[in-house]
């Protein structure tokens, strides 16, 4: 009973804390979701507001390409052009003003300005009148640069930087800014995102939102906007509420385009389609987990990445406190299960004889009394027993206390495999035992004494020993209920006096017991 009670004790115990591991996880990948879901919208609104800028600019360029077309209006600064043979470009050097302004931007093209065309003079007009610095001076956004390529070999780039730095050359055709955007790579027209790649600049890495220009159906250029992995990084860290240091912003190929720690950027997270992972779900991959967003402007995903050891250090400090009080509530119901172990071993103990284990003769007696009054109340019969096992002394002299003990404990399991559920057993006292039997007459008891008294005497134990026992039978007999169990058990006592001295080994009913045995009771 014990060990069964502990049982369910662990069973409760361990369910708990299964229900409370599942609970914690869903709440920490909820919670995850949360995270993302900001970053989601922080990355969302950066690239829009790109997108935003990019088209606006693009559609200044569009605009003021028809306009040269139709007036032949020409910038200002188009008269400042001049050439820089050092370096082979021709463009602006920096210090322009307009309106007594400094231009935010400067102005390279490829080779010697003698051989530019007229057109691309006028585009060159046209691209001088664009107001590249808006994004840049943006308080909320921090974009690197601001700029328009034309396919005629010349860019103005925002904010200006000394033709030392940079200046335009054939090598920088092939960036992803301008090729992502040509008619080759995105015959939509649409507004693109690259990949990562190293800035002309000298900026670091960054990605550049690159949007193509036409006039007339005929491509232009590309106006681009370029954001910085060190702002990427900014974006990321500032929403994320937890786990800083494990959030990527990664290509829809699975290349990391930025992530809180600078590391492996341009590498591959994860060598699969990250499509084939379901967004908002924890998913394992090679021996990490993951869990991603939906597609970002259809280029990122933003991904956290965590150990199985980090996913449940953070479930259990999720739910810490409340495994703490199923664990106490758990440990406190133990000890009450224990006390009353303790309690019920006790009662036990109090109740039955250590050797025989029946029932004592305090509680043969409380039981036998409650059986008596029954009786009377009922009107039923009730029988007693008085059992005792002949020349006990002798066996105990002869083969020692142990067999002795031995013995009883044969006698009492015989008796107790005798009698029915309804009965009462118990251990009178030495080598004497009482059965009561409730609704039961003297004729059906004899029965059942006489089946004890046979199976003991037919019964072996402890190395093929033999004992036989003397049974003394009475009933109620009068009609009151002032008969008591100590009335009954010495009644019982006489016919087993009587049993005794006619040879032992048999079985006597008190009405058959003749003057001689009763006055011994007086």
């Amino acid at each position: 009973m014990k060990n069964f009670l502990c049982l369910i004790v662990f069973t409760f115990w361990l369910s708990s804390i299964t229900i409370l591991y599942f609970k914690g996880k869903s709440e920490v990948e909820n919670k995850l979701v949360q995270s993302l879901v900001i970053n989601e919208r922080g990355i969302g609104q950066l690239l829009d507001i790109a997108i935003a800028y990019n088209t606006s600019i693009a559609g200044q360029m569009e605009s003021n390409l028809n306009s040269v077309g139709s007036n032949k209006y020409r910038h200002p600064l188009v008269s400042e052009l001049k050439d820089f043979p050092e370096i082979e470009a021709y463009g602006l050097d920096g210090s322009e003003k307009i309106n007594n302004q400094p231009y935010k931007a400067n102005l390279t093209g490829i080779g010697s300005l003698h051989d530019v065309e007229l057109k691309t003079i006028d585009e060159i007009s046209a691209a001088l009148s664009l107001n590249l610095s808006t994004p840049l001076t943006s308080e909320n956004h921090d974009f690197t640069w601001s700029y328009y390529t034309s396919k005629s070999g010349f860019v103005l780039l925002a904010p200006s930087v000394s033709l030392n730095d940079f200046h335009l050359s054939e090598y920088y055709y092939g960036n992803p800014f301008w090729s992502i955007a040509t008619p080759d790579y995105n015959p939509e027209k649409e507004t693109v995102i690259s990949d990562l790649y190293v800035d002309a600049g000298g900026q670091g890495l960054m990605i550049s939102i690159s949007t193509p220009v036409y006039n007339h159906q005929t491509f232009k250029g590309v106006v681009s906007l370029d954001v910085g992995v060190h702002y990427l990084k900014g974006v990321l860290s500032s929403r994320n509420v937890s786990l800083t240091e494990h959030l990527f912003l990664v290509s829809k190929e699975g290349r990391i385009a930025a992530n809180t720690n600078e590391t492996s950027l341009g590498n591959s997270l994860i060598d699969t389609k990250l499509s084939v992972f379901k967004h908002y779900s924890l998913f394992k991959y090679a021996d990490k987990y993951y869990i991603k967003s939906k597609l970002v402007n259809n280029k990122f995903y933003i991904i956290y990445e965590l150990t199985l050891m980090e996913i449940n250090y953070l479930i259990v400090k999720k739910t810490y406190n409340q495994a703490l009080i199923v664990s106490l509530f758990t440990m406190i119901f133990w000890l009450l299960v224990h006390l009353f172990n303790s309690l019920a071993y006790n009662k036990k103990l109090a109740q039955y004889d250590s050797l025989s284990k029946l029932y004592n003769r305090r509680t043969l007696e409380q039981l036998s009394s409650d059986e008596i009054k029954l009786s009377f109340t009922e009107k039923t019969a009730l029988s007693v027993l008085m059992i005792d096992i002949d020349n006990f002394k002798h066996l105990n002299d002869k083969y020692g206390h142990h067999v002795g003990d031995i013995g009883i404990k044969h006698v009492a399991t015989i008796m107790s495999q005798s009698v029915r559920k309804v009965d009462i057993v118990g251990r009178y006292g030495g080598e004497e035992f009482v059965v009561v039997l409730p609704k039961t007459n003297l004729e059906q008891a004899l029965v059942i004494a006489e089946k004890i008294r046979n199976a003991i005497a037919q019964s072996t134990f402890s190395d093929n020993h033999r004992v036989t026992v003397s049974i003394g039978l009475t009933q109620c007999y009068n009609s009151t209920n002032t008969t008591t169990f100590n009335d009954l058990c010495q009644q019982a006592d006489l016919a087993l006096y009587k049993a005794k001295d006619e040879g032992r080994n048999r079985s006597v009913c008190y009405d058959l017991v003749d003057e001689k045995y009763n006055k011994r009771s007086n």
